[in-house]
């Protein structure tokens, strides 16, 4: 008996083990996880992620995962004569389905995430104005927003080949295939992976909930990753307030960062439009911190610096002032993302600037 529950252990681990280290396998069981409700089901971002990290119970508040109602938009006859390209994050592509009807004078929309897997290819259609969006949480903008790590998501095989000497090419390649032995002996998230497998359960909830809560209020400690606002309304990622970290509203970010940042944007412009796209906008999401102002000290302004910086030649829609006006109302309260109200925001502003560019051309 005790060899057959022995056994029947080794099986159940070596199960978990192969499920947790393949991406199918964690694909089959967040699906069937998120596709239950109640005790079997998973709770970790139904109530929001920063819940899901926490489990705070003041926070567990239901989180609204429709996408925005698509927009009565008064289309002229010219309306199929734009294209629009997107390569941008979870703010848009959680809130905004890939359809043309979300955007003013656009027939085909075609989305690329910033983590695509296999890198695509785009290229501007004939006979059709083309736009190209590139958009970012505040967060990670600094990394993202530079040419070579859009070429890697657009175009990278071009960018490896023109890139790289023939030296290059063999430590790229040699580093390559040291990633994928890498990631065959050691899954990186396999932990975590391996906690959601086991751990990511309804019935789990009130527990989580208690040792959380005890934690917070006897020792004043939450999840590394989150942080609770001054005015305990709101969740925030840690990495948004901390100035210690790049990504941070209150990072101090120099002169001389903004004018290189500012320099990115330009060479990615003159690249794109040199390759046949009519026009290049970017749009960065403000860190939800640097618009709710809970936190009463000032932020770095890195949008608005950019933006009015003398030496920028493109286009960036900054929609903080929008997003401003009643901002408790604009984003949950236990999720690191705008809600359906900050996302129209964002989306009825955009609009205005592609109806100044497809009709009246500016």
């Amino acid at each position: 008996m005790q060899k057959l529950f022995a056994f029947l252990v080794f099986i159940f681990c070596a199960l978990t083990l192969y499920l947790t280290s393949s991406n199918m396998g964690m694909k089959w069981i967040a699906r069937d996880r998120y596709s239950r409700v109640g005790a079997f089901g998973a709770d970790k971002y139904l109530y929001g992620d920063l819940y899901g990290l926490t489990y705070l119970s003041k926070f567990k508040k239901v989180k609204d995962t429709n996408f925005v109602s698509m927009p009565a938009i008064d289309q002229k006859a010219n309306s199929d004569t734009a294209k629009l390209f997107i390569l941008g994050d979870s703010y848009l592509y959680s809130y905004f389905k890939e359809d043309p009807r979300y955007y003013v004078g656009i027939n085909q929309v075609q989305f690329i995430r910033w983590s695509v897997a296999n890198p695509v290819e785009i290229n501007p259609y004939k006979n059709k104005k083309n736009i190209l969006l590139i958009e970012s949480v505040e967060r990670n903008m600094l990394g993202l927003f530079n040419l070579n790590s859009v070429k890697a998501r657009l175009d990278r095989a071009e960018a490896v080949n023109t890139m790289l000497n023939k030296r290059q090419k063999i430590a790229f390649f040699t580093s390559e295939i040291d990633r994928v032995i890498k990631e065959n002996l050691y899954h990186q998230s396999l932990e975590a992976n391996i906690e959601f497998a086991w751990f990511n359960f309804g019935f789990w909830e009130s527990l989580k909930e208690f040792k959380a809560d005890f934690n917070l209020n006897f020792f004043g400690r939450v999840d590394k990753e989150v942080a609770i606002s001054k005015d305990q309304n709101f969740l925030y990622l840690a990495e948004t307030i901390n100035p210690a970290h790049a990504g941070s509203s209150f990072s101090d970010i120099s002169e001389a960062q903004i004018n290189t940042q500012v320099s990115q944007l330009n060479a990615i412009q003159d690249y794109y439009k040199a390759r046949g796209f009519n026009e290049v906008i970017f749009s960065i999401i403000p860190n939800p911190v640097s618009v709710l102002k809970t936190e009463n000290k000032p932020d770095n302004q890195l949008i608005q610096r950019i933006k009015l910086h003398p030496d920028f030649k493109g286009k960036l829609m900054d929609a903080t002032e929008g997003l401003s006006k009643n901002a408790s109302s604009n984003f949950f309260t236990s999720d690191s993302h705008w809600n359906q109200r900050g996302a129209k925001i964002w989306l009825d502003q955009f609009n205005t600037q592609l109806n100044r560019f497809v009709y009246l051309g500016n």
